[in-house]
């Protein structure tokens, strides 16, 4: 399932996929570092989701050795909370279904955070939210 095949959002569901969620709704996820442990973090919208989604290529993660981050977010919680939380069920299949691919995770994050990406760009649109280009 691509973005294309999402259907399209109204301007209620425009809006409750880009509100900021209270304490209770918040997304669990964590930062892994060798040295340190987990770190865990609490995202409390999906563009803050989305841009906790970081791509590593294995150089970054090596060459940071014992300190190296790597943020993680289950991929299945991310669904379920876009879908319970949010309320946008057709995203919350689409991430499910790259999930479902059981490919490893460094795989996993730049098609979920370009879908998440499109979806937010979607609802932006709907909702006539433009962003400031600054140069």
């Amino acid at each position: 399932m691509t973005e294309t095949l999402l259907v399209a959002l109204d301007i209620e569901s425009a809006g409750k996929l880009l509100r900021h969620v209270v304490s209770t709704e918040a997304l669990e996820a964590g930062i892994l570092t060798p040295m340190a442990g987990t770190r865990p973090v609490r995202l409390f919208g999906i563009e803050e989701a989305e841009r906790f989604l970081v791509l590593h290529d294995g150089k970054t993660v090596a060459l940071g050795g014992a300190w190296a981050t790597v943020n993680y977010v289950d991929p299945t919680q991310l669904a379920t909370w876009i879908g319970e939380v949010l309320g946008d069920r057709g995203l919350s299949a689409a991430v499910l279904e790259i999930a479902a691919t059981r490919k490893p995770y460094g795989f996993l994050v730049p098609e979920m955070k370009n879908l998440i990406a499109s979806r937010i760009e979607q609802a932006k649109q709907v909702l006539g939210i433009t962003e400031a280009v600054t140069e």
